[in-house]
C-alpha cells in the first residue's frame, strides 16, 4: 500500500506508516507542497496512492471526479 499524506497531518503519521512497512510520502516529498486539492487528487489517482487528509473538500472532489477510482481517507 502507498499513502500520500496531506499537509494538514503530522510527520509522525508518515513515520508511523513507514515503520509498519508501508510506503508513505508527504505532499512536499513529491513536489506538491501548496498544490490545489484537485492537483493532489489527480497525482494520487495517477500514481495509485491512498490519499490521507483532514480536508473535507476532498470529499467533494472524490464524489465528483474520482468516485470508485481513488481511495481517500478523511
Amino acid at each position: 500500500m502507498k499513502f500520500l499524506i496531506d499537509e494538514n497531518l503530522p510527520l509522525s503519521l508518515v513515520k508511523f506508516l513507514r515503520s509498519k512497512g508501508f510506503t508513505a510520502y508527504r505532499l512536499k516529498d513529491v513536489g506538491l507542497k501548496g498544490a490545489e486539492d484537485s492537483e493532489v487528487a489527480n497525482y494520487a489517482f495517477r500514481n495509485k496512492f491512498i490519499l490521507v487528509t483532514l480536508d473535507k473538500d476532498f470529499g467533494y472532489i472524490y464524489h465528483q471526479l474520482y468516485r470508485g477510482k481513488l481511495t481517500t481517507l478523511l
